[in-house]
Order: C-alpha cells, then sequence, then structure tokens
C-alpha cells in the first residue's frame, strides 16, 4: 500500500513519498538508468530485499496510539 512520507532520512527526505517534485524526477531518471543498464542484464545491486517503514507515515496507527491513550 503506498503511503506519505519522506525516504531515506525519516522526516528530512530528500525524497517525498507519493509528491512531485524535482528530486524525485532526478530519482526516477536514476532508477531508469539502474533498470536498463543492470537489472535487465540481471547484475548484483547492493541494496537489501527488504522495504523499510522509516519515514513514512501510516494514519491509522497515530489514531490508535491517540485511543490508547485515553
Amino acid at each position: 500500500e503506498p503511503l506519505p512520507g519522506k525516504f531515506p532520512i525519516p522526516g528530512i527526505g530528500p525524497f517525498s513519498l507519493l509528491k512531485e517534485s524535482k528530486m524525485n524526477h532526478f530519482g526516477k531518471m536514476g532508477f531508469k538508468w539502474i533498470y536498463w543498464n543492470m537489472l535487465i542484464k540481471g547484475k548484483e545491486l547492493p541494496m537489501e530485499p527488504q522495504m523499510s517503514m522509516k519515514g513514512k507515515y501510516i494514519p491509522e496507527a497515530e489514531e490508535k496510539e491517540l485511543q490508547d491513550v485515553e
């Protein structure tokens, strides 16, 4: 599920999740190069396959925390 937030440094960015920006455009262009020059050729990437939840805003979790406090 797509979530709003900032990546890779939580709260700072430089990439805003689910928003258009110049930095996101440059990130997409970099990924496009990696896709065509590395992934398609089957080369190893220096990244972990697990997705991180750092920097993502989850509204349901915030509502639950507020209910737990009351």
